[in-house]
């Protein structure tokens, strides 16, 4: 009597294991894929009239390739217009990814926040699966008397290479500004400061100007550089700043 239960016992034991055994496969199936969704503004500030570009990158994590059926960006506020979305795969591979981007247009002083969220299925399972970025904001500024602008025209440069730097700036109001204070600096550790030309201390209404500034490359990376510009109302002693898209440079 006793082999009888203790066989029954391990008959018992044996099917609960088969059994776990096959729902934590088909469990393991059906996972959804990892994904990620990733974006970035090129300025966090911004001026009416300028056109932020917001940066989406996708990654495939997972081990079987993801059908992309959309991807879409949603800003909170008005103060941002966008445009379409650039182009995008249909497929990703396992371990692999793209980039794209989506320009706005600063159309009114406010803070605007934007999330994108990336609508796919994953070929093995079949299993649709939705996935959001964390969500990224604009300031647009109500100034509209001063722009600025820094431009390079060198994004890749080789090591010993001078980069150039240009600021640009106006006073398109009525009132002049003192005070000007403008800065240029590299987030990185690729390139080195070498010199800038003079920067005049008072822009007069209806004037403009620029200075150029020279780098030099002394290492392999990214080398993304910020500017901004800092100056002063001269009727009622309001200090402005404008800072200008990153300008994102690689050495190699």
């Amino acid at each position: 009597m006793r082999s009888y239960f203790q066989s029954k016992r391990f008959f018992r034991a044996g099917v609960l294991v088969a059994l776990m055994l096959f729902f934590s496969l088909q469990l393991g199936f059906a996972q959804a894929a990892d994904a990620t969704i990733s974006i970035a503004f090129d300025q966090s500030v911004a001026t009416i009239g300028r056109t932020p570009k917001l940066s989406i990158n996708v990654s495939n994590n997972g081990t079987s390739s993801i059908r992309v059926t959309r991807i879409q960006c949603f800003p909170n506020g008005t103060y941002l217009v966008a445009s379409s979305i650039q182009g995008y795969p249909s497929t990703v591979g396992a371990n692999q990814g793209f980039n794209t981007s989506q320009m706005y247009r600063a159309a009114s002083a406010g803070v605007t926040e934007v999330r994108c969220d990336l609508t796919g299925v994953d070929v093995a399972s079949n299993q649709s699966f939705t996935t959001s970025s964390v969500p990224v904001s604009v300031n647009v500024l109500s100034e509209t008397r001063l722009y600025f602008d820094a431009v390079c025209a060198t994004r890749v440069a080789t090591v010993g290479q001078t980069v150039f730097i240009q600021a640009k700036f106006g006073n398109r109001g009525k009132t002049p500004f003192t005070n000007l204070s403008l800065s240029c600096v590299e987030l990185g550790r690729s390139l080195v400061f070498v010199s800038s030309t003079p920067l005049q201390g008072t822009i007069l209404p209806g004037q403009s100007g620029f200075v150029e500034y020279r780098w030099q490359a002394v290492r392999v990376g990214a080398a993304p550089i910020a500017c901004s510009l800092t100056a002063t109302d001269s009727v009622n002693g309001q200090q402005i700043l404008l800072p200008a898209p990153t300008i994102n440079i690689e050495v190699r």
